[in-house]
């Protein structure tokens, strides 16, 4: 008889057990109705972000977070040429500015892998329009009108700096991008 019941409470916990879809976990039982209680995951999340961040293994600076990328000498006009800078694994980046520099003859732009994709299948750019040719821009990714925000990059993120020609180039050309800010262990 008592494994009778054993079974039929068994039965019952089991048929009160949601749907679970990947962003819950079953927290407890509570025995005051006999049904189960769920965590939804993002709850434990938004803890270990700040965490990420409260926790610096390094600054970013020229030393470990730019990437260059050359416009050949003689290139006609409209050569564009990109270079890909791409997070290692267990790393997380807080990005909080973008330095790009832009020779003579040369436009840039850069594109960051979590921003989604354009029509031509590659990541989508930063900048609405290119920088302009001999200009140096920091952008102050916390800033109205940026981001708002520092850029989170978590490893296998790529940023990727464009050089574009806007002349024929008559000397090799070098579009320079250095991001600053910190990197830390990766937790989510």
């Amino acid at each position: 008889m008592a494994e009778v019941k054993v079974q039929q409470i068994a039965q019952q916990a089991l048929a009160g057990i949601p749907g679970l879809l990947g962003s819950v976990i079953i927290g407890g039982y509570d025995p005051a109705d006999g049904s189960l209680r769920v965590v939804n995951l993002s709850a434990l999340v938004e803890p270990l972000v700040l965490a990420e961040k409260a926790h610096s293994l390094d600054k970013l600076d020229a030393r470990n977070a730019q990437k260059t990328v050359t416009i050949p000498s003689g290139s006609a006009l409209a050569t564009q040429l990109e270079a890909t800078l791409e997070i290692p694994a267990g790393e997380v980046w807080f990005i909080n500015r973008v330095t790009l520099a832009t020779p003579l003859e040369v436009e840039g732009n850069f594109r960051i892998s979590r921003f989604g994709v354009e029509a031509d299948g590659k990541d989508k750019r930063y900048l609405a329009a290119n920088q302009a040719v001999n200009t140096t821009t920091d952008h102050d990714l916390g800033a109205v009108g940026e981001l708002g925000a520092e850029l989170r990059l978590a490893g296998g993120d790529k940023v990727t700096v464009v050089g574009r020609a806007a002349a024929a180039a008559t000397a090799d050309r070098v579009v320079t991008l250095t991001a600053f800010g910190r990197k830390g262990k990766r937790l989510v």
